[in-house]
């Protein structure tokens, strides 16, 4: 991640997730789910490994102070979980729900999460680290103290979202849409940000390149020579 943000702008500080170095390695992941389900509790202090899952509902659980490594969901429902303390490690979590979800203190990192849904989730404390967002989906979203480094967002849709404290550092956003959503105090300077889609007015307040702003200069109808 670059330390030297340009035009002096400071690294947002979040706070990692606090897991226990001794966790319990579980390769059974649905019967946990089960017994959660029955007893109205939650899964924590788990190490999941290599685990390989498809079409399967986590939709409404709790997990704490947990980690995923390697693991693959496919197709699966994670609609309003509440995830505290949860790092994802090279995993891949392409086309599973989080609408409405509730994440602090999460890490993705070295993950798929393309076309990813988190339509309406709330997010803080979370570092999106060398992880493929394409087609990803935050609408309506909330994300606050955020930090998305190396990420592949491009053709994500970022729309009529509340962002506070967002670093941004190497991101690809060539033709996401942020429609209605204001930019005010995001710094793309690091950013690939061609073909973004976005209001003028939602513009202001965001830091750009000289040539990123030539090309934005195109929203208005302008031809830069």
């Amino acid at each position: 991640m670059n330390k030297n943000k340009p035009n002096g702008q400071k690294l947002i500080k979040i706070i990692k997730p606090n897991i226990h170095p001794d966790l319990e390695t579980t390769a059974d992941l649905p019967t946990l789910i089960q017994q959660a389900r029955e007893d109205e509790t939650e899964i924590e202090n788990q190490h999941f490994k290599d685990l390989m899952l498809s079409d399967v509902d986590l939709s409404r659980l709790s997990f704490r102070e947990s980690l995923f490594e390697n693991c693959v969901f496919s197709d699966c429902s994670f609609e309003k979980i509440d995830l505290r303390d949860v790092r994802f490690q090279s995993c891949n979590l392409s086309n599973s729900n989080f609408g409405e979800g509730y994440f602090n203190r999460c890490e993705f990192k070295s993950s798929k999460l393309i076309g990813t849904d988190f339509y309406q989730a709330q997010l803080q404390n979370l570092f999106f680290d060398d992880s493929s967002l394409q087609y990803a989906n935050f609408s309506k979203a909330r994300i606050k103290d955020a930090i998305f480094s190396d990420c592949d967002l491009r053709s994500a849709t970022i729309s009529e979202c509340k962002l506070s404290k967002i670093e941004l550092d190497g991101a690809n956003f060539q033709e996401a849409n942020f429609f209605k959503t204001p930019l005010k105090g995001l710094d793309f300077t690091s950013c690939e940000i061609s073909g973004l889609i976005v209001a003028i007015d939602d513009l202001r307040g965001a830091a750009v390149t000289v040539y990123q702003a030539a090309e934005l200069a195109k929203l208005l109808g302008l031809i830069v020579k």
